[in-house]
């Protein structure tokens, strides 16, 4: 990321971000104590601290109004005890959730090298000051499945059709095949045309995460080849969540080849 302050590696931030579902500045308002009954008895020691949370950077839905409020926070083992008054960027992961809310720091950075993140963040459209780092790293795992894919093309969904195949189980993915009319071809070899591609038309909590083609959809595909008696039906399926994307985000593909 080009816009990291000086004294954090783009790479360092990302590492932390990916860690952390909870990140945020927050000052230390007591140390050795907690102010959430059911944090563990056992887990209450030295490194058990008091933070008032002064600017969230990144967070869960649920947890995005946190600024103003008071958190305890049971500092990593590797680093820095601090004292009431110091502020720091801290890293988190969720360990208890009651009146308050009680994590444990998987990193720490000082509160100023994530400033220019603030700042940059109250000049754009970004919720919060870490939404740009989230973006790049949920593109940089959509460019690293897009390389494991066989194919990659943009195409509309031509045609839909059950594939009636017999079900032995409840959890059974009923496959369907969608015909895709290809108008480019990234990546595969695979030629401007029509193709088939099986999908799982199935809600089932195994099957539901995999796209659902409909009549008419433009997009981006990512395509994995079949095997077995799945190939008879059609070359290629899809399998993850990734599998589709709107079409704009070929751009982000190349930019990170």
């Amino acid at each position: 990321m080009s816009d990291t302050s000086p004294g954090v590696a783009p790479e360092r931030l990302t590492e932390l971000v990916r860690k952390a579902p909870l990140s945020f500045v927050g000052t230390v308002t007591r140390v050795g104590g907690t102010s959430l009954a059911a944090f563990p008895a056992d887990a209450r020691n030295e490194r058990t601290t008091v933070v008032r949370v002064d600017q969230v950077l990144h967070a869960p839905e649920a947890f995005r109004q946190l600024a103003g409020s008071e958190v305890t926070v049971q500092l990593a083992p590797d680093d820095d005890l601090l004292a009431v008054g110091d502020t720091r960027a801290f890293f988190t992961q969720g360990l208890v959730y009651g009146e308050t809310l009680g994590v444990t720091e998987v990193g720490r950075l000082p509160a100023e090298t994530v400033q220019r993140h603030v700042s940059l963040a109250a000049t754009t459209a970004d919720e919060l000051p870490f939404s740009a780092v989230q973006r790049e790293i949920r593109n940089q795992d959509l460019a690293a499945h897009a390389a494991e894919a066989d194919a990659v093309v943009v195409a509309t969904v031509a045609g839909l059709e059950d594939l009636g195949l017999p079900s032995y189980s409840e959890h059974a993915p009923h496959w369907w095949r969608a015909t895709l009319d290809v108008s480019h071809v990234e990546a595969g070899a695979v030629e401007p045309g029509r193709i088939s591609v099986l999908y799982p038309s199935s809600e089932d909590v195994r099957w539901r995460h995999v796209p659902k083609p409909l009549p008419g959809q433009p997009g981006l595909w990512l395509l994995h080849g079949t095997s077995g008696e799945l190939a008879a039906h059609a070359p290629y399926r899809l399998l993850d969540a990734d599998d589709y994307q709107p079409a704009q985000k070929l751009a982000d593909l190349r930019e990170r080849r």
